[in-house]
């Protein structure tokens, strides 16, 4: 009996020490920080971990917030690129101001070096016009966002 109970004991312990629970997946609240050096690490979407001379620490984000990257702390989905988030992938993207289609044009995202630098909200009743590049009342901005077509003010051939 007290082999079993030794046994068992010693199982217990190297299941702990090597991070994987009695059930052979890894928990998500131990990583093994032997020979890493002392920093914050990405565990996975949802948690970072923190080693600390060999000692580890995990650092789970609340609530629906996700890992970001490139910032190294918990952020919204929307702020965060794939695959972690849904934030627009700005990799190979030219500089400049996007439309979101998401928001029905209603804010826009800003890609910069190939990161993604946020959403901007238009005032309310205007959409963004890539062609001018800021917020405009919906008739003069173009489909798909707007419902305004080539020639938007009249001509003077109209004009009595």
């Amino acid at each position: 009996m007290k082999l079993i109970c030794a046994t068992l004991c010693f199982v217990a312990v190297l299941s702990f020490c090597s991070g994987v629970p009695k059930n052979g997946r890894p928990d998500n609240t131990y990583y093994d920080c032997t020979g890493l050096d002392d920093g914050l690490y990405i565990g996975d979407c949802t948690h970072f971990y923190r080693c600390d001379n060999e000692t580890t620490r995990m650092l789970p984000c609340p609530g629906n917030l996700v890992v970001n990257e490139k910032q190294m702390w918990c952020d919204y989905k929307d702020l965060v690129k794939p695959p972690c988030g849904t934030a627009p992938n700005c990799t190979g993207i030219i500089d400049g101001k996007y439309p979101d289609y998401k928001s029905r044009c209603q804010q826009f995202y800003t890609c910069l070096h190939e990161d993604f630098y946020g959403y901007t909200k238009c005032a309310a009743n205007l959409i963004f016009n890539p062609e001018k590049d800021n917020c405009d009342w919906p008739f003069l901005v173009k489909p798909p966002c707007g419902s305004g077509n080539e020639r938007v003010w009249p001509s003077k051939a109209n004009n009595p």
